[in-house]
């Protein structure tokens, strides 16, 4: 969102998670799928209804053992890291140029780049990734496997 609030395109990002977006959110299902079903199992335990606080504990230590850990994250970046003590940030503030590299920035992304030249460049980006041969798409497929 932010990139598409400054006026990016995904095309200009040399790098694509193979999964996108739906990647995460799929790996945000499981866990919170596994989150729900150890706390089952920790409110009704197998092998019968002998529930009592200290078991409910014992078995259920990943709800607050990840609490803790948020907690310990955001007192550490408070102090460590000022720039993490907000909890929301909108998209149009977010700073999408620092840490970009620079043939980058001065070619497709960078603040002073033209539309024109944007596209110029993400044209030839696309050139020189194009596959050539058989070759190059066994090459492709070992790469997004490994």
């Amino acid at each position: 969102m932010s990139r598409v609030s400054k006026g990016h395109t995904l095309d200009e990002i040399p790098y694509r998670a193979s999964f996108g977006v739906w990647g995460s959110w799929v790996c945000f299902a499981i866990t919170a799928i596994a989150l729900i079903a150890q706390f089952y199992v920790a409110l009704y335990p197998v092998g019968g209804p002998n529930l009592n606080v200290e078991g409910f504990f014992e078995t259920y230590m990943a709800g607050p053992f990840l609490i803790v850990l948020y907690l310990i994250w955001k007192v550490y970046s408070w102090f460590k890291y000022p720039s993490h003590r907000p909890l929301w940030i909108r998209a149009k503030d977010i700073d999408i140029y620092t840490g970009m590299r620079q043939e980058q920035r001065d070619g497709i992304s960078g603040a002073g780049v033209t539309e024109d030249q944007r596209r110029a460049s993400i044209q030839e980006m696309r050139d020189e990734k194009k596959k050539k041969g058989a070759k190059d798409y066994i090459m492709a497929a070992v790469h997004t496997l490994f």
